[in-house]
């Protein structure tokens, strides 16, 4: 199983809230969610968030759009990856950020053909 995780948080040093922030009437995060489920080969989409309360947020945005989600450690990003994807059972993980609202399937079912067909450990579409 294909599983797409987007990395989110609220906590962002630079900018906070970031991925919630309305541009053009919409969230980044909505926008990104948006592309990625155009993609063919990925065959679930899940945003990775912390247990901290300032990613309650998120998680209602989630709730409030359908769409899967795992809460898991704040400072341990690899974890959080980790623990959703044993959580979903994925067999390939693409990996995103929800601070790239451009993003683009095609690009992203270009790549996990590269990884399937390439007997590689890991493939990046940059």
């Amino acid at each position: 199983m294909n599983i797409l995780i987007i990395q989110a948080r609220m906590g962002s040093t630079r900018l906070p809230g970031k991925v919630l922030k309305e541009v053009d009437g919409e969230p980044p995060l909505k926008f990104m969610t948006d592309r990625v489920l155009d993609s063919k080969l990925v065959d679930k989409v899940v945003i990775a968030t912390t247990v901290s309360e300032k990613d309650d947020a998120i998680v209602s945005f989630c709730e409030n759009n359908n769409l899967f989600y795992y809460r898991g450690s704040e400072h341990d990003v690899l974890d959080r990856y980790y623990q959703t994807a044993k959580l979903f059972k994925a067999k390939t993980v693409i990996r995103c950020t929800a601070d790239c609202p451009l993003i683009d399937a095609d690009y992203i079912d270009k790549t996990i053909e590269l990884y399937l067909n390439s007997n590689v450990d890991y493939a990046s579409n940059t």
